[in-house]
This record gives C-alpha cells, sequence and structure tokens, in this order.
C-alpha cells in the first residue's frame, strides 16, 4: 500500500492544490497538527487552547460554574463538524 500524501507539503497554487483535483489521492492526504489546551489557573472552567499562531479560549455556562464569557467545548466541537 502507498504512503498517504503529505498535506504540509502540497502545492497552494489554486488549479494545482488537491481540492482542485478531480478526485483525491487514493492513498490519501495526510496531515499533523500540534495542538495544546491548558486550564487558566484561578478563573474557574477558563481553558485556552492554541494552535500554530491562532489562540482560542473555551469557558461554560455560569449554572456550571464559568462565566459564559467564551464558548463552551461542545460547542467548537459542534463548530468543527458544519466546518
Amino acid at each position: 500500500m502507498e504512503k498517504p500524501v503529505d498535506g504540509t507539503n502540497t502545492p497552494s497554487e489554486v488549479g494545482q492544490r488537491v481540492i482542485d483535483k478531480p478526485e483525491l489521492p487514493t492513498q490519501g492526504i495526510s496531515t499533523d497538527n500540534e495542538v495544546y489546551t491548558e486550564v487558566v489557573a484561578g478563573e474557574m472552567h477558563l481553558k485556552r487552547g492554541t494552535v500554530g499562531k491562532f489562540e482560542v479560549f473555551s469557558d461554560e455556562a455560569p449554572r456550571i460554574g464559568g462565566t459564559d464569557k467564551f464558548p463552551s467545548p461542545m460547542s467548537y466541537m459542534a463548530m468543527a463538524t458544519g466546518f
């Protein structure tokens, strides 16, 4: 079986991208992401996540001890499904 195509080393020019081809590679595409998450000390349910240059925060509703300043982890999961 062939190894998956390295998704981090594919062309980004329109017409040359994997998504522009009529069929995806039969062996699949492989990508790696390092995601870091942490609980913000002293902030109850506030969590911070980073991936590359991006940073997101997550919180919970007041009824379970959060401050509702940011989306809940389950809200992020639901959004990810839509993307």
